[in-house]
């Protein structure tokens, strides 16, 4: 059984979080990706899910993520 356009989509949003939200918009039939790292908001849209990760890599080779800090204790 393929997944659902929905379970694609967070598929994608895993594989590239932290930072994104990624959904499938039922009625525009698109993938969606919103950069939450950006001050302005970058929406990208795509087709088919292949090229929705494509703008994202090129959207991120321009806009890098912040380094996320560590939040682990170490205990001696």
């Amino acid at each position: 059984m393929l997944p659902s356009p929905h379970e694609i989509a967070r598929q994608i949003q895993h594989h590239h979080r932290p930072g994104w939200l990624v959904w499938f918009g039922p009625y525009t039939k698109q993938y969606w990706a919103l950069a939450r790292w950006v001050r302005a908001s970058h929406m990208l849209s795509a087709s088919t899910p292949d090229e929705l990760v494509t703008a994202i890599t090129a959207f991120e080779t321009h806009h890098p993520k912040p380094v996320q800090q560590s939040t682990h204790v170490v205990a001696n």
